[in-house]
Formats: C-alpha cells, sequence, structure tokens
C-alpha cells in the first residue's frame, strides 16, 4: 500500500504539474504585463536604495507621501519578480522531482529496485517537502498579486488609460439613492477602490456581450438611457454625485458604462489564472502525501504492506 500511495501522489505531481504549466499565465504568455512591464528585469535594488535615500533625507520634498509611494513602488517590484522567477523555478521543479520520484515508485511498485528502498522514500520525502514549500509560496504571491493588484496601475504615471472600473455582474457602477447616484465600490481616500483588480476580470460585463456592444436606443446600456461614456468624475474622486450632473433617464435605477469589450482577453487570463491556483494547491496536497508516504517507506521493513 506505501508504495501504491507513493506512486499514486507522485504521479499526481506530475499531472498537476503539467497542468499548471499549461495555464500559468507568465509562462503562457496570457498575462502580458508580465512581458510589456518585463516583470523579470525589473531592478528591485534601484528601487530599494531610491526607498533609503528618501528615508534618510530629512529635507525630501513631499517626504512622507513620496516615502510611501516609493515603498510600495519597491514591494510592488519585489512580488512581480518574485512571482515571475517562482512560477517558472516551481513548477518546473515539481514536474522534475515528481517524475523522478514516479519512476522510483513505479520500480518498487513491481518490485524490482528493494534494496533502495530507504533510499526512495528518504528522496520522496525531501522531495515532497520542497515541493510543497516552493509552491506554496508561489501560490501566496500569486494570489496575492491576483486578488489586490490593479492590471495597468503604475505608480510612476497612474492608472493607465484603458484602467477598468469595478463594475458588478451587470455592468453597474452606481446605484440611485435619493437625488444622488451612490458609487458600488469607490470608496474616498482608499488606494486602488474603484478600479478592477486582476481578480474582477472574469466579470462578464468586462468582457464581449452582445447587448452591451450593440446597445438599443431603449436599452439601459444606451447613453441616451442610464450609460455615461466616461466616469470622469463619478467614482474617481467622490462617493457619490447629484442625479442632475448626469444625463441620463430619470427612471435609471443603476448608473452604467457605456464601455465594453469586444473580446473574452479578460475572462481567459481569469481563467487561466484561477486554473493554476486551483492545481498548484493539488500539488501541495499531493507533496504532503508524498512525504508522508516517502517517510513511511523509508522507515519500512522491507515487508512491502
Amino acid at each position: 500500500m506505501k508504495k501504491t500511495l507513493f506512486l499514486v501522489f507522485s504521479a499526481c505531481i506530475v499531472v498537476f504539474s503539467i497542468i499548471s504549466i499549461c495555464t500559468a499565465p507568465i509562462i503562457n504568455g496570457v498575462l502580458k504585463e508580465a512581458s510589456e512591464d518585463s516583470w523579470k528585469n525589473q531592478n528591485c535594488k534601484l528601487q530599494e536604495d531610491e526607498y533609503k535615500k528618501i528615508k534618510d533625507d530629512k529635507n525630501y520634498p513631499n517626504r512622507d507621501t513620496a516615502l510611501e509611494t516609493q515603498k510600495k513602488k519597491k514591494n510592488k517590484c519585489n512580488r512581480e519578480k518574485a512571482m515571475y522567477g517562482l512560477e517558472y523555478s516551481s513548477l518546473i521543479l515539481d514536474i522534475t522531482l515528481g517524475f523522478i520520484c514516479a519512476v522510483l515508485g513505479l520500480l518498487h511498485y513491481f518490485d524490482v529496485a528493494k534494496p533502495f528502498e530507504k533510499v526512495t522514500g528518504i528522496i520522496g520525502l525531501s522531495t515532497g517537502v520542497i515541493t510543497f514549500v516552493l509552491t506554496l509560496v508561489y501560490i501566496c504571491y500569486s494570489g496575492y498579486i491576483f486578488t489586490n493588484q490593479v492590471p495597468t496601475k503604475n505608480y510612476d504615471s497612474g492608472y493607465s488609460s484603458n484602467t477598468l472600473f469595478k463594475l458588478n455582474k451587470d455592468g453597474a457602477i452606481a446605484k440611485k439613492d435619493g437625488d444622488q447616484f451612490k458609487c458600488l465600490y469607490y470608496k474616498n481616500n482608499k488606494d486602488d477602490s474603484g478600479k478592477a483588480k486582476f481578480s474582477d476580470l472574469g466579470n462578464k460585463a468586462l468582457n464581449y456581450e452582445k447587448k452591451r456592444h450593440y446597445p438599443e436606443n431603449d436599452s439601459k446600456y444606451s447613453t441616451s438611457k442610464c450609460a455615461i461614456a466616461e466616469p470622469s468624475a463619478l467614482c474617481k474622486s467622490s462617493e457619490s454625485i447629484a442625479v442632475s450632473s448626469v444625463s441620463v433617464s430619470n427612471d435609471c435605477d443603476y448608473l452604467y458604462l457605456s464601455y465594453f469589450a469586444s473580446g473574452f482577453g479578460h475572462k481567459y487570463l481569469f481563467d487561466m489564472w484561477v486554473t493554476t491556483i486551483i492545481f498548484t494547491c493539488f500539488i501541495c496536497v499531493c507533496a504532503i502525501g508524498l512525504a508522508i508516504f516517502g517517510f513511511l517507506l523509508f522507515k519500512s521493513d522491507g515487508s512491502g504492506i
């Protein structure tokens, strides 16, 4: 039984690693920012030195604000570069070590390498620990960026012109409340509020929808009804805006953006990233199993039970 489960967990690590490599957002180029913004080649040491320079200069203009901004730039750089390296190293190492253990497990399953059972057990235990730790670190970095980072934000230039706003499932950005439209997600003085994170890209409102792409005149998505072309004031600098200042129909309960996507690129990135996180979690579970049965194989008395 120990030999069988050792083989099963090893094989599962190989299979799940192959799936993860096929869906990993950076490896497959679906996370375009990772190449265009050169996550791999970012100079985080420069960001660290700039942070120290501002910190040591007591006369630096707007020192507290500049220090906080530079700290965020430094941390963002470290996270992105770490994720870039971890995605390649963890998944490649997982599949390599998993394959080695699977071959050894197969040999022991057929009792071909019985004299080396304890050595195989040590290899399995070590592989399980290394795979679990490295993959877990990757999951933490990947999950944090996925749920907290705005795709097009740059601390040097602010938000890109194509930054997406966070919308509800119907594409609304604000809800009518008396004589005001209250923003659904914007919060005053809260960094990145109201902006779509990577984890929001699966929202159908941020991907192609025929009724949003070709709105009829009486559709709520039409600019002549309940939609606005650009939320320059709404949900960008305040939590609410007067109904009278927005040129929409009086019977609108929600305010929508006339923004529409022509493809499913956002959903594709979302699906690939989520799939990778799920299967790397499976790798961690299998790594624990491999470590346990590697240890049991090492402690085995050779009976094969």
